[in-house]
């Protein structure tokens, strides 16, 4: 058992950046708008790269994706690409991933976030050099958003994603067709940093030009341990919000107005910016510290220009961004405490390091729990399960201001957050683990077994 570090203002206030990558709607709960001061917004960058996208064939009603993971240049890449290509799925495909391994190492292939039940997901097993492996499944209704896949091999995740592979996911559904969001211009934002400079789209600070009075940004952290604090400034050092439309797993509702967005290493968002004023808009990286409020913050960063040629006509705001169900606390069968940790150079759940062949959680499918994730550490650790999206439920005690599915959870350091989880849509073996993946490397993972 942890004891619950005393609950002391800046470590509320980090507590609901990271509600929905700091998606406050209750007022009392915004934090105060920070002036900026840098960076300027400079011209003559390179252009915002549009991904490819990958390519599917139908096989009697099934889409067929082929991913092969092999070297490219000096690092790794899929199908020859770092970042990997768009796979663009909709709500309802019969879908098969065909992977295929040449990197030289056993690999694996995570399609993170997606619904899928853990005798699809395998996280598990590893696919030997030259070997090759497929997954089939539907994709789950209400599940729109963006996602990503990346490699799962165990004690080789953060060399091989930084070698270059890794990959978005788009699904699409009928929240897309929601006036304001169909009309919005539609930009995936994919960060990573596989050396010193923090990429989008595979390119360092990059510029686009705006197509339209309302933005849609899909960011996607796909770094193997940097958290990103996100937010937009104009060139007046004005602040126009951010309207939060998705977290990892599905809409949220309604647009939810935050000054920030804070995203921890695999988690996703996607925001709509209001675009009708001519002129430049950065997007910055904000100081943000994982050592709490006296650790190293780091200095803001632009690293992506929007270029707003012209005065946009207005867009509205959609009323809604597809329903959330929020099953009841009250029916959970089992309050769960997971502790991060840390010992002798490792990094630990429960002061165990992982084991695969060890069971250290057993759950029943078609029951509903409450995990309480306490961090023993002195960083912050972002929680994530595979197979079973989750709703947080509080940060340290604070209740979250709404309810939004999530696979991916900031906790900060000393700190606690409680998630409702439901076991659904199949039972099985699979993993839950820290996303800073030299922490998963180094042991900090477990393994839930949902028996059906």
């Amino acid at each position: 058992m942890t004891t619950e570090a005393p609950h002391r203002s800046p470590l509320k206030r980090r507590a609901f950046l990271a509600a929905a990558g700091a998606a406050l709607a209750a007022a009392a709960a915004v934090p105060a708008v920070r002036a900026l001061t840098a960076p300027d917004l400079p011209t003559g960058r390179p252009r915002l790269p549009e991904l490819p996208e990958l390519a599917t064939t139908d096989a009697g009603g099934v889409r067929v994706a082929a991913l092969t993971a092999a070297a490219s240049g000096p690092g790794l890449a899929y199908n020859g690409t770092s970042p990997g290509p768009l796979l663009r799925l909709r709500e309802g495909d019969r879908v098969r991933v065909d992977f295929t391994n040449a990197t030289g190492a056993p690999s694996s292939l995570h399609l993170h976030g997606l619904p899928l039940t853990p005798d699809v997901d395998r996280p598990l097993e590893h696919v030997m050099p030259g070997g090759s492996s497929s997954q089939e499944f539907t994709v789950t209704p209400g599940c729109a958003g963006t996602y990503w896949y990346h490699p799962h091999a165990h004690g080789d995740v953060e060399r091989q994603l930084l070698a270059g592979l890794a990959g978005p996911i788009v699904v699409a559904g009928p929240a897309d067709e929601e006036p304001g969001l169909r009309e919005a211009d539609d930009r995936l934002l994919m960060f990573t940093r596989p050396g010193r400079d923090l990429l989008v789209n595979g390119v360092s600070r990059p510029g686009a030009t705006v197509r339209g009075g309302l933005v849609r940004l899909r960011l996607l952290n796909a770094t193997a341990g940097d958290h990103l604090l996100l937010g937009c400034v104009r060139r007046d050092r004005s602040r126009p919000p951010l309207h939060l439309v998705a977290t990892d797993a599905g809409p949220v509702g309604r647009p939810r107005e935050i000054p920030e967005v804070l995203l921890a290493p695999g988690e996703r968002a996607e925001v709509l910016v209001e675009t009708t004023a001519a002129g430049p808009l950065g997007l910055v990286r904000l100081p943000y510290s994982v050592h709490g409020p006296d650790g190293e913050a780091g200095a803001e960063e632009t690293v992506l220009v929007l270029d707003v040629p012209e005065d946009f006509a207005a867009v509205p705001l959609p009323a809604g961004a597809g329903p959330v169900e929020e099953p009841d606390p009250a029916d959970a069968v089992r309050t769960r405490r997971v502790v991060f940790g840390a010992a002798d150079g490792a990094f630990t759940i429960d002061g165990r390091v992982f084991d695969m062949d060890r069971v250290d959680a057993r759950a029943d499918l078609d029951t509903l729990e409450i995990w309480e994730i306490a961090n023993d550490h002195a960083a912050d650790h972002p929680f994530h399960l595979h197979s079973y999206p989750v709703q947080v439920l509080d940060r340290d005690g604070v209740p979250e201001p709404f309810r939004a599915w999530r696979d991916t959870v900031n906790v900060p350091a000393g700190s606690t957050v409680r998630l409702l989880v439901p076991f659904r849509h199949g039972g099985g073996r699979t993993v839950y683990h820290c996303h800073i993946l030299n922490h998963e490397d180094l042991g900090m993972m477990g393994v839930l077994e949902v028996a059906e």
